[in-house]
């Protein structure tokens, strides 16, 4: 799942916030996102992939490998025990996922996208291809895996990596301005309580506005900023350390860690 189909729409930079107020939060006293109170459309998603494999071009474009690139990079850890992926489409950023983690479950809520990512991770048994909307999805994950993946004579028991409450690794992306605010509240509370101490969250979304879509990238990581601040985060163990930030013109990605160490700390160079 990404941000917009083919073709790009006109960039309106009117959409964008100076780097400077990135921080200031904009939430319910916001009309815009007030106006967005529908969920997921289906109907929207089947459009993008009929007769189209590849509707954002993942493949072919420069802006797309250059921003899974940068995501994979800006990783504070070099490897993770259990991954989840919210929207992975067809499975191309899943597919480098996959080498950095020993369990990954990918979720996408179109029918198509899901079939085309599980051909294409066919042969990573490691990884769990499943279809379902966010955050619906999120709240019944082990029975939905259980159901894609069913037991046999040949898989008599499920890694119990894909089946652990807590994620050391989740990865959001190009997905939350395509849901609600009330459901973009589900998914940060979920996340809150299911990402593990000392995991990483990966938050990266398009800047610009969708068609039909009242939510944009700088809604939502304004949103993300507030509930994964420090200061809202008292009732937590362990807190979520702001570790990375990136404000591309096209994109925001931020990284958080339910950890105080930094790269550095973990390497024992500080």
């Amino acid at each position: 799942m990404n941000h917009t189909s083919e073709p790009k729409p006109l960039m309106n930079t009117d959409n964008l916030v100076d780097s400077l107020d990135y921080d200031k939060t904009v939430l319910d006293d916001n009309s815009a996102t007030k106006c967005q109170t529908s969920a997921y459309s289906e109907s929207y998603f089947d459009a993008l992939y009929n007769d189209n494999t590849d509707p954002w071009q993942y493949q072919t474009r420069w802006y797309e490998k250059r921003k899974r690139d940068i995501c994979l990079a800006i990783l504070p850890q070099s490897q993770y025990d259990n991954a989840i992926e919210m929207g992975c489409g067809n499975g191309v950023l899943s597919e480098l996922l996959a080498q950095r983690c020993r369990a990954l479950v990918s979720i996408d809520g179109n029918e198509r996208a899901v079939q085309l990512a599980k051909e294409r991770l066919a042969e990573l048994s490691h990884v769990k291809v499943i279809q379902g909307v966010v955050p619906n999805r999120l709240l019944n994950l082990r029975e939905a895996i259980i159901e894609a993946y069913p037991l046999s004579n040949d898989t008599p028991t499920i890694e119990p990596a894909f089946i652990e409450p807590a994620f050391d690794l989740i990865v959001i992306s190009e997905i939350l301005y395509y849901l609600s605010p009330n459901d973009v509240d589900i998914v940060i509370a979920w996340t809150q309580q299911n990402l593990a101490i000392g995991g990483t969250l990966l938050c990266c979304h398009w800047r610009y506005a969708i068609d039909g879509f009242a939510m944009t990238g700088e809604t939502v990581h304004q949103r993300l900023h507030h509930a994964f601040s420090f200061a809202n985060n008292e009732k937590h163990q362990v807190a979520f350390n702001h570790q990375s930030q990136v404000i591309d013109n096209d994109f925001l990605l931020d990284i958080w860690q339910r950890s105080p160490s930094s790269v550095a700390m973990q390497e024992n160079l500080i």
